[in-house]
């Protein structure tokens, strides 16, 4: 007892003292492990680093609203002067529709020939996203970069373009819904309205996406299928 008194008279605690022994070998046993797992080779560092980023990013990125992201297939464009020159936007303001106006080509053909462009180094086209004839999303460029594909707008947008399969340039109903989807989960995910959902037509005047510009209320159908799958998606969440 009277050990006990003078220990804490002289200012010792003795579990303290055990608990930061054990914490200050745990943490070098750490610090050995994360070394032993550092690359000796620099481009193997490099990589780490990038997966290590990525990760991080994709973290920091974690959707907050209640619409669903569709699936979509990462296909990013190589940075370039031509498709993807790699700058932000200034905002996200309006999510713009389009059409390729070029039946029957596949997402995927049309993606590839926005990274063609590179070396073709003939004209300036991209999307962020394209959506093709069996539903299918390849992303081009992050939502977030600039996109030529919207004109005045590239800067404040996000576009997406759209496969169909004949002169008319209706989208088949695969595509029809695909985009609905990804428009409603941009939409939500940028905070944007009814209002923000746009044609390439209300930017310039050009008939894009074609279909949806000669049959005004197929496009107010359109717009009010994303809305309405918003609301869907936040009442199955219960909020």
């Amino acid at each position: 007892m009277q050990d006990g008194k003078r220990d804490r008279r002289n200012g010792i605690r003795w579990d303290h003292v055990l608990v930061w022994t054990l914490a200050t070998v745990l943490t070098a046993a750490a610090i050995w492990l994360l070394l032993q797992l550092i690359p000796e080779d620099d481009a193997d560092v490099d990589v780490l680093l990038e997966e290590t980023t990525a990760i991080i990013v994709e973290t920091e990125t974690e959707p907050d609203g209640a619409v669903p992201q569709p699936d979509i297939d990462v296909q990013l464009l190589t940075v370039n002067d031509f498709s993807r020159p790699g700058e932000k936007t200034d905002a996200i303001e309006k999510i713009v529709i389009h059409y390729l106006g070029n039946p029957r080509t596949t997402a995927q053909q049309n993606r590839d020939y926005f990274e063609s462009l590179k070396d073709l180094q003939d004209t300036s086209m991209s999307a962020n996203f394209v959506v093709g004839i069996d539903g299918e999303i390849i992303e081009c460029v992050p939502p977030g970069e600039i996109a030529y594909a919207s004109n005045s707008m590239n800067h404040l947008s996000v576009s997406i373009e759209n496969c169909h399969l004949d002169d008319t340039g209706r989208f088949t109903e695969k595509t029809y819904e695909s985009c609905v989807h990804l428009a409603a989960y941009l939409v939500d995910q940028y905070g944007l309205s009814r209002e923000d959902i746009i044609r390439h037509y209300d930017v310039t005047g050009k008939e894009c996406p074609l279909y949806y510009v000669e049959h005004e209320d197929k496009w107010e159908a359109f717009r009010d299928d994303v809305m309405n799958y918003i609301a869907e998606c936040y009442a199955a969440a219960g909020q």
